[in-house]
């Protein structure tokens, strides 16, 4: 399988859009399932370009799923400055509009991938996109969550936390998970934290082996 990862500059949504910068990975075909990847938190070094986001990007890839990571606003080479996860909500539909219109997508089968910041964010975006047939939140920070966060999203939901998280503390992390409505996962990996640092590949694989399996 040859795959393709093109470099490409696309339009986030809202009222004043600007010009975000994505990697697409592609394996070539047609009618595939396909994924996009949020990036982590924007000042704190976070971009598309993450091991854990390239990683699972191309391990997608390999499984035959269409995979997009971008840059949101004010990060690489997108325009625009940090949102404070709000403005980054229309980044986030801006990369799911791009990937729906791909050539050899089935717009049936999208799924959302985000860590830490991007998990929030793009969980956020999720909730109110009918497109979104499933969700992987890696590391998700606990403490930004409201009160009935995701609990109206009934697609298929698979959340990926280190057992050392603490952003995203394991305890707090299935309490929440325990009021949403299924179906819905939660995987602990042990000995690892927030960062999941050389863990990467086997957080790619967990999350290609789910979503394959939902599609």
């Amino acid at each position: 399988m040859i795959i393709q990862e093109t470099r490409l500059f696309f339009t986030s949504r809202g009222e004043e859009t600007i010009r975000l910068e994505g990697i697409l990975h592609h394996p070539g075909g047609r009618n595939l399932p396909a994924a996009v990847i949020c990036h982590p938190h924007s000042l704190y070094g976070g971009s598309m370009d993450v091991s854990l986001v390239v990683t699972i990007a191309r391990t997608l890839a390999e499984r035959g799923i269409v995979a997009l990571r971008f840059n949101f606003r004010g990060v690489g080479r997108s325009e625009g400055e940090f949102g404070e996860g709000v403005a980054e909500l229309n980044d986030v539909a801006g990369a799911v509009d791009l990937l729906v219109q791909e050539e050899g997508v089935d717009e049936g089968r999208l799924h959302l991938v985000g860590y830490s910041f991007g998990a929030w964010v793009g969980l956020c975006h999720a909730e109110h996109d009918p497109r979104i047939h499933g969700v992987v939140a890696i590391g998700l920070p606990i403490w930004r969550l409201e009160e009935g966060f995701l609990s109206g999203y009934t697609g298929p939901k698979l959340f990926i936390v280190g057992e050392d998280d603490s952003i995203c503390p394991s305890d707090m992390l299935r309490c929440f998970v325990e009021g949403l409505p299924p179906p819905k996962e939660v995987r602990i990996l042990r000995g690892t934290d927030h960062f999941l640092r050389g863990r990467e590949q086997e957080v790619a694989e967990v999350v290609a082996d789910q979503i394959g399996f939902w599609v």
